[in-house]
């Protein structure tokens, strides 16, 4: 029993590690350091203008790149590089070319004459370079990777390839014998784009201004949800984008015959609670005649200015924009690919002549240059309407108007535009020196398209359960002041029916 004792005891004393054991002292090993000709990783941090895909230092008049190859796609496919350029972009572009692109084109020799001769085009500007060798790639990308002001115009597949792992760096190419953007999957098919005038085509045109509308329905409590995120994504790109057409501008409304809803202070509150400034006004405050009014800070749109800047920046970012006309909404399917397009958001504004509750509003206005410092909305005690809006960025006043369901006359009438016009001396304040008289640019007829129930956002699968048309159209007269909500509540629904995939948040 002894010798078991001592044994047990002797195996427990083995199993404590005593104080000065050295595998308790700290590792005072020296770091290794990293040898001469081992080569450390860098990875580069994306400057402060950058925000995921947007690049925010990036704006018109744009500077673009110009590489070797491009010039001579350009020449092939007989398209000026200006002129393309800015059919492509809506804004100013300037050609840049570097010493290295010059370099190669000059050692490629006779064959490249007339590129080089392009690119020697006293028009265009020149960039020096301070680098040893004449390699153009590596010169374009060390650039655009220091300076986020370019876009890359570029055919050549390897640098096409290192510039898109740069974010924000825009690549344009020749394609189809035309200028694009390296282009997403997203294409919009158009009768009408921003440079053109229609009478069906009302945008460019319209007197576009933030105003909410008061009403029990549900359409008009949509509606009042849509206009207060337009409201607020317009206050937003007052701040940031000055060369997008939105301006903030005071307004006043007066009606002489109110209708009920501005009566209730429900209903005023659902449409103007949102609404930066708004004040009912006081009875001494009111002009003669004048029953009901109020004040608040909006927003007025130059309307063929921010349909250019929109168009613009969709390009930018990768979108195709097309010029076509098209009979039916399943057609659409088929423009993008055989068989590759899957969802077709259908904004014909009318429904492409489908839908039996779409139907036009006339519309007659007019574009004078006398200036005006806030947007005003009257209603006449007989039910009809005038309003004054600035549109900014000198862009003249629109003086209006009339609404007339279902009219299809495409004639201005000079009657009309003389009452609109005597409504507006009568009761807008243009500038001193107006006088009651008014310098007219144009007179502007145009139809609304319009619906009854109101916009229409529905998704339709078709037959094949395979394909699905998003319907989005039948604003009416507010199309502005609803897009942005209208956008939120499309994506809304395609991301419900998954027909859309969502970036994870970070």
């Amino acid at each position: 029993m002894g010798v078991q004792k001592k044994t047990r005891k002797f195996a427990q004393m083995k199993r404590t590690i005593k104080a000065r054991d050295e595998r308790l002292k700290p590792d005072d090993k020296k770091q290794e350091k990293p040898k001469e000709n081992e080569l450390t990783r860098h990875i580069p941090v994306a400057p402060s203008n950058m925000f995921f895909a947007a690049n925010t230092a990036l704006g018109p008049p744009y500077h673009v790149l110009v590489d070797t190859n491009f010039v001579s796609h350009a020449i092939r496919a007989k398209q000026d590089l200006l002129t393309s350029m800015m059919d492509l972009l809506y804004a100013k572009c300037i050609p840049t070319f570097s010493d290295c692109t010059i370099a190669e084109l000059e050692k490629l020799g006779e064959k490249y004459r007339l590129a080089l001769r392009t690119a020697k085009d006293p028009r265009w500007a020149r960039v020096k370079c301070s680098h040893k060798g004449t390699y153009a790639d590596d010169c374009i990308v060390d650039r655009v990777s220091k300076h986020r002001i370019y876009i890359v115009a570029t055919n050549d597949k390897d640098l096409c390839r290192r510039l898109r792992k740069i974010p924000g760096v825009p690549i344009m190419k020749v394609a189809r014998g035309k200028f694009t953007i390296e282009k997403t999957n997203l294409l919009i098919i158009a009768r009408d784009l921003p440079h053109t005038t229609s009478l069906n085509y009302t945008s460019p045109w319209a007197g576009a201004h933030c105003r909410p509308v008061p009403g029990r329905t549900a359409q008009h409590s949509r509606e009042a949800q849509q206009a207060r995120r337009t409201y607020a994504y317009f206050k937003t790109l007052a701040a940031n984008e000055p060369g997008a057409g939105v301006a903030a501008v005071p307004a006043l409304e007066h009606l002489e015959s109110p209708p009920e809803e501005y009566l209730d202070p429900v209903c005023i509150e659902n449409a103007y609670g949102d609404v930066e400034g708004f004040a009912l006004l006081s009875a001494t405050e009111l002009p003669e005649g004048v029953r009901w009014g109020c004040r608040y800070d909006s927003f007025a749109v130059n309307s063929p200015v921010y349909c250019q800047w929109m168009a613009r920046e969709f390009v930018l970012r990768g979108g195709e924009m097309r010029e076509y006309t098209v009979g039916d909404v399943r057609e659409a399917f088929y423009l993008g690919g055989m068989g590759r397009v899957r969802t077709v958001i259908n904004c014909s504004g009318l429904g492409l002549g489908k839908d039996e509750k779409a139907f036009i509003i006339r519309g007659q206005t007019c574009l004078v240059r006398n200036p005006c410092s806030m947007t005003i909305t009257r209603q006449n005690s007989d039910g009809s309407w005038s309003f004054c809006i600035p549109r900014p960025l000198g862009g003249a006043t629109i003086i209006g108007g009339t609404k007339h369901p279902h009219n299809w006359d495409p004639n201005p009438s000079l009657e009309t535009r003389a009452q609109i016009l005597a409504n507006a001396a009568k009761w807008f304040p243009f500038a001193e020196g107006s006088e009651g008289k008014f310098d007219v640019i144009r007179d502007i007829v145009g139809r609304r398209p319009a619906r009854e129930g109101g916009l229409r956002i529905e998704a339709e699968p078709l037959g094949d359960g395979e394909r699905t048309v998003v319907h989005a159209y039948g604003a009416g007269g507010r199309g502005f002041e609803l897009s942005w909500g209208v956008a939120e509540d499309v994506f809304n629904l395609m991301a419900e029916h998954d027909l859309i995939q969502q970036r994870a948040s970070l």
